[in-house]
């Protein structure tokens, strides 16, 4: 289904129109340009989607990128520190080169290295 509101908002931004639903019939047109036809906005569905797909996917990596900080800080002990940076390298990936349907990887869990007790306190 042809999502006329979001070809509007973007290819359109800055011109003055209400949609009233999400029809072409819906389309109210302000601007001193002519009204776009059902033809052009319609021609315009298949890279619009495109690139709202891909567009959502980098946003998603970066969001999943970002909660994964930390396993990379320095003082963070993980044994599992090189699954945390290929999860990351495969998210950069999707950033720079987003595809319309990604299947994102999971997250690895921490695998953490228990720290001695360094406070000289032996009763637990």
């Amino acid at each position: 289904m042809i999502d006329y509101s979001l070809i509007l908002s973007i290819n359109y931004a800055k011109k003055r129109w209400v949609l009233a639903g999400n029809t072409y019939e819906g389309l109210e047109w302000y601007d001193e340009s002519q009204k776009p036809t059902k033809e052009e906005l319609d021609s315009q569905w298949n890279k619009v989607e495109s690139d709202s797909k891909k567009n959502n996917c980098k946003e998603e990596s970066k969001k999943r990128i970002a909660s994964s900080d930390w396993s990379v800080l320095s003082d963070v002990k993980i044994q599992n520190k090189a699954q945390f940076e290929n999860y990351r390298s495969t998210l950069r990936n999707l950033i720079l080169n987003p595809i319309e349907d990604p299947i994102f990887p999971i997250e690895p869990a921490p695998i953490w290295i228990l720290q001695p007790d360094i406070t000289g306190d032996n009763n637990g």
